[in-house]
């Protein structure tokens, strides 16, 4: 442990200056203050293909760096917390800080240290996350909020993380003592039941507290949902619509929840500026993940997943506790370092993860064409969310490999000419 204490002190350090600064570095180039005087117009070459508008190009230059930065920076900066002691001396205070108050309470060190760890986290990553959610939004004319009503909605979400953090990390220590060897079999029920409980309730308690929700009211759209719906041999419940308009002038639609609780979600800023043949391929595309149960194998697929991650944790976990100068494995001081691994195997199998959620939204690309019989709609509704939402037309393979849970929007267009071909 002291052979590696200065060196991690050292990239601390660094990490900690890199998160920082980084926003102040992409802020220096200029491009955002640029951005009012791009165009956001998609560009048709005369061979047909399509390039990113110049705006969206400005953009993706900005954002690819520091999503790239994230995912490399977040798990160093966990390790070298760990080793540079930073975890160890945090415990030995709140146990001295909880002992005069709670004595005997083990749990209470290990539910503060949850907290407080993570809270570190959330404020550590705020400005990064303020110039990117905000900052760079504003200046590319993708946010319609104010500072103040973004920070209240990052306050939103860091207390509903915090409550989450605290729930699953609290239980996976008391696991650790209860059934010291054991726990991963219940570890893992546990979290297959919490996912599932955590997307019925996404719905109906938490979108509430960011947007406000009500029915479609639009009676002719309504009748056209209830027969593409027919076509489809399926039984809509409830099409919703949420006040994107207030946040964002992005545009988006979403499927979410299972049995009585399933339902379509449409941004308005959709309703605003789409065709009703637009909506409607938008709602076949999501009536695509309802009927493929897509949702569902999702829940399942990850659940299963991390039952055997929870195994191969097990085995680091009782091979790595000495070295890192923990009193076993159910010190809570090893946490940085489990959720770097946790961030490193994420990171390793996200390939994998976007391929099958690549291959999961052509199934509902196709089924949209099969249903609404409207591929001219189609297109016209991707090159129209290119533009309006700032997105790249397409990328090169690595970044798509890495980072792309859809096709690239030329992908998607070149799909649906194939299809009327055939």
């Amino acid at each position: 442990m002291n052979l590696f204490r200065r060196p991690s002190v050292c990239l601390l350090t660094i990490l900690v200056v890199v998160i920082l600064f980084s926003p102040l570095a992409c802020w220096l180039t200029g491009i955002g203050q640029q951005a009012d005087t791009l165009s956001a117009q998609v560009i048709r070459l005369p061979d047909g293909t399509l390039v990113s508008s110049p705006k969206a190009q400005a953009l993706h230059r900005l954002t690819l760096p520091l999503r790239v930065e994230r995912v490399l920076v977040y798990p160093l900066l966990l390790l070298a917390f760990q080793f540079s002691g930073g975890a160890l001396a945090w415990r030995v205070r709140l146990e001295r800080l909880v002992g005069r108050r709670f004595r005997g309470s083990e749990m209470a060190v290990v539910l503060l240290f949850i907290l407080t760890f993570h809270l570190a986290l959330y404020l550590l990553y705020l400005p990064f996350n303020f110039y990117r959610g905000f900052v760079l939004m504003r200046q590319f004319g993708l946010s319609t909020q104010t500072a103040a009503g973004w920070l209240s909605d990052w306050g939103k979400s860091v207390l509903i993380a915090l409550l989450t953090d605290g729930l699953l990390w609290t239980g996976f220590y008391w696991l650790l003592r209860r059934l010291p060897r054991r726990w991963p079999v219940v570890a893992g029920a546990g979290l297959l039941v919490f996912s599932l409980v955590y997307t019925l309730l996404t719905p109906v308690l938490i979108t509430p507290l960011f947007y406000e929700v009500r029915p479609l009211e639009d009676a002719a759209l309504r009748q056209r949902i209830l027969a593409l719906a027919g076509r489809a041999g399926m039984a809509v419940d409830r099409v919703e619509v949420i006040d994107a308009s207030a946040k964002t002038t992005a545009v988006n639609a979403y499927f979410t929840g299972f049995g009585r609780a399933r339902r379509i979600v449409l941004y308005d800023t959709l309703l605003a500026g789409y065709t009703p043949d637009q909506i409607e391929v938008v709602l076949a595309h999501e009536m695509g993940h309802w009927y493929y149960r897509h949702h569902l194998l999702a829940v399942l697929g990850v659940g299963a997943a991390a039952w055997l991650g929870l195994f191969g944790l097990r085995w680091l976990l009782n091979r790595t506790w000495p070295r890192l100068g923990l009193r076993g494995p159910a010190d809570v001081a090893g946490l940085p370092y489990l959720l770097a691994v946790v961030a490193i195997a994420s990171l390793l199998s996200l390939p994998v993860q976007n391929a099958v959620s690549r291959y999961a939204e052509r199934q509902a690309d196709r089924f949209a064409l099969e249903v609404s019989q409207k591929p001219e709609a189609f297109v016209q509704l991707f090159e129209q969310f290119a533009e309006q939402n700032l997105s790249p037309v397409d990328a090169p393979g690595w970044e798509k490999f890495l980072f792309y849970t859809h096709p690239s929007i030329a992908e998607r267009i070149r799909m649906a000419e194939l299809w009327v071909g055939d």
